[in-house]
């Protein structure tokens, strides 16, 4: 993870295919479920992907995760 802003977040998207992954369910390294997919941009080799994270997240928990990988379940 890259960015938060406003309860969103910004993550290097790797591999990503954008139709297979839009209003996908993004978890952590251990399976848990913090936000869904809303938007990929950027370059198609090394796309970024914008995530709405979930309500009961708060910022605190979420600053623990920057620089974490996070994984697109489809």
């Amino acid at each position: 993870m890259l960015h938060i802003i406003d309860k969103n977040l910004i993550v290097e998207g790797g591999k990503l295919k954008i139709k297979s992954v839009i209003n996908s369910t993004v978890v952590t390294e251990d399976n848990r479920k913090i936000g869904k997919v809303y938007d990929v941009f950027g370059d198609v080799k090394r796309p970024y992907a914008g995530i709405k994270v979930f309500s009961r997240l708060k910022e605190e928990e979420l600053k623990k995760l920057l620089h974490k990988k996070l994984y697109v379940l489809g």
